[in-house]
């Protein structure tokens, strides 16, 4: 619960260490699952200021997109790994870690969960947002290991 709640009560204390300037041009293109081809259906886009995720048919587009500060990251944080969150002033349903365990060219990306517990007004509007979007059953890829596509692929 705590961890579900993180996003939702840090997001003022990431405001001030959240880099404004969109997505580094070094993360832009398609991912897919590392184990899939570049043609795979199941996909996530990155641009400069939005993440759109695709399952055949299916898309979503996600904006409001910030990158986490040194803040984000353990005091002494020196390693290669940058988080992307979307929709940063509001319930932030995905996240996105690129150069994941320090291996460059490689990203995860985590959705998040709806709250369980006593209800509250805040809970509430997370899980109303949260649930319909549905984003972990509409695109089987929360966790898992993704790869970058060269430009010209899918």
């Amino acid at each position: 619960m705590v961890r579900c709640l993180l996003p939702l009560l840090l997001s003022s204390t990431f405001a001030s260490a959240a880099a404004a300037a969109g997505v580094p041009a070094t993360f832009h293109g398609t991912w897919v699952p590392a184990k899939s081809t570049c043609d795979s259906p199941l996909r996530v886009t990155v641009g400069a200021d939005r993440v759109t995720l695709a399952n055949g048919g299916d898309r979503e587009s996600l904006g409001g997109i910030e990158m986490a500060g040194p803040g984000y990251f353990a005091p002494g944080y020196s390693g290669i790994m940058a988080v992307l969150i979307t929709e940063f002033d509001g319930q932030q349903p995905a996240t996105m870690t690129f150069n994941a365990n320090e291996k460059r060219g490689a990203a995860l990306i985590e959705f998040a969960p709806v709250i369980s517990g006593k209800p509250t007004p805040l809970s509430n509007a997370y899980n109303a947002r949260i649930g319909k979007l549905g984003l972990a059953k509409r695109f089987p890829i929360d966790k898992l290991a993704l790869k970058r596509c060269p430009a010209t692929a899918g």
